[in-house]
């Protein structure tokens, strides 16, 4: 296997079933000559001086697809691999019989535990379906070049809550609680809208306002490969409990909660200003594609992305 040593790695969670958007979002057509969402994360990424990308993938994610983005990047003299994240991918042999009717894999956490032996360096990990502006890649290569990624340090950036939100439904979101720029804690909730001019959460009989400034987690980590022994074990446990499950998931920021809770790594904050944009409903493409065009227009993008 060809490994880039002393480089910062993307993985690419690309591995969602795209159940609220109908649809395959990590290919969607969304740039003028029709590049995907990802495709701009990709060249930003490459803006930074990223080599190496590692797309964790679903069984949609054709072999034309595949070529498609292996020659964009092997065009910039990057490497590119694919890893193929099923519902029995990395999961022992002792749990196999449990998993019958479950039709998707197993979340964040284990899609990046797809990628345990392609990866041997730090990484930035990002979702397939989130914009999340250069200045994250610029703020990550940061982290690298202050030697803030270690096997007990970890990097993220953050984002302002109000620049998260969909127009077009509720959202979940990774609330974070931030003392001296270092994380202490990241909570899930799951059902986040705005209600008129007020940002507002329910779930579990439970409702509440948030600030618009509250700083949130959209999946955006800068780790060290010593995650992956952690996520290995921590899996394991979740399928002693969950095998049988239909709809549960190993979450990725619960991980890392978990590691920062046991004083075992302390993750560094950076937070953006950027406004987030992103497609989980049908009714955000229109408005990813009006966001994009308006980077184009302010020169942040060429119109023809690859050329």
């Amino acid at each position: 296997m060809k490994t880039i040593s002393n480089q910062l790695s993307l993985v690419i969670l690309a591995g969602g079933m795209g159940s609220r958007y109908k649809g395959q979002k990590q290919v969607d057509p969304i740039g003028p000559n029709r590049e995907s969402l990802m495709e701009y994360s990709i060249y930003d990424a490459m803006e930074v001086g990223i080599k190496h990308f590692v797309f964790i993938v679903n069984q949609n994610f054709d072999n034309e697809t595949k070529k498609y983005y292996q020659k964009l990047i092997e065009k910039k003299e990057a490497h590119v691999e694919f890893i193929l994240q099923t519902t029995y991918t990395a999961v022992s042999r002792d749990f196999f019989d449990n998993i019958i009717d479950r039709q998707k894999p197993w979340g964040t956490g284990h899609a990046l535990l797809c990628a345990k032996s392609h990866v041997l360096n730090p990484f930035i990990v990002i979702n397939a379906d989130d914009f999340y502006g250069r200045n994250a890649y610029k703020m990550a290569m940061q982290f690298i070049t202050n030697e803030n990624i270690t096997p007990n340090k970890y990097g993220i950036i953050a984002y302002e809550l109000g620049k998260t939100l969909s127009e077009n439904g509720s959202v979940s979101r990774g609330i974070c609680k931030i003392s001296n720029q270092i994380l202490k804690d990241v909570v899930e909730h799951t059902n986040i809208l705005r209600s008129g001019e007020t940002i507002v959460f329910e779930e579990d009989n439970i409702s509440g306002i948030m600030d618009e400034s509250t700083p949130v987690s959209m999946n955006f980590w800068v780790l060290h490969p010593s995650v992956f022994k952690v996520l290995e074990h921590q899996f394991e446990e979740f399928m002693k409990q969950n095998s049988k499950e239909l709809k549960k998931e190993f979450f990725l920021p619960q991980v890392i909660n978990q590691l920062i809770h046991d004083d075992i790594v302390e993750v560094i904050v950076e937070n953006s200003k950027d406004q987030w944009f992103g497609m989980t409903y049908p009714g955000d493409k229109h408005i990813v594609q009006d966001e994009i065009m308006e980077k184009i227009s302010e020169g942040i993008y060429p119109k023809h992305l690859w050329v």
